[in-house]
């Protein structure tokens, strides 16, 4: 059976934290809640892990920041533990570009560099 087109899309619009299974074991029950991952509000996805005796990991939480209304809001527990995960928008660089400017007479050549 062939995956559909779409099965690899990484959406720009979501973040990403690793979990041990025991705070899985925590979230997985919250799926398609409403929690805030830096300040910004966004709908936990678990069920990938259901059932949790036949998934061995990783856990990757997943929260999308789109078609948040109607979704209840998660617990403040869940909540204070997702705000202790290390979360990670997908796409987003290792290292962050430093910008450059280099001004030359009223010419600005710029040169974008990693700063690690």
């Amino acid at each position: 059976m062939s995956r559909p087109s779409h099965f690899n899309r990484i959406n720009p619009d979501q973040s990403v934290a690793i979990c041990t299974r025991e705070q899985a074991e925590k979230l997985v029950n919250y799926d398609y809640h409403v929690v805030k991952v830096n300040g910004r509000a966004g709908v936990m996805l678990t069920s990938e892990w259901m059932p949790m005796e036949e998934h061995q990991g990783p856990f990757l939480l997943t929260v999308v920041f789109h078609h948040i209304l109607g979704h209840l809001s998660a617990p403040e527990e869940i909540q204070a533990l997702v705000s202790e995960l290390s979360f990670r928008v997908r796409g987003q660089p290792r290292c962050v570009p430093r910008l450059n400017l280099l001004t030359v007479g009223r010419i600005r050549l710029t040169n974008l560099d990693s700063a690690h």
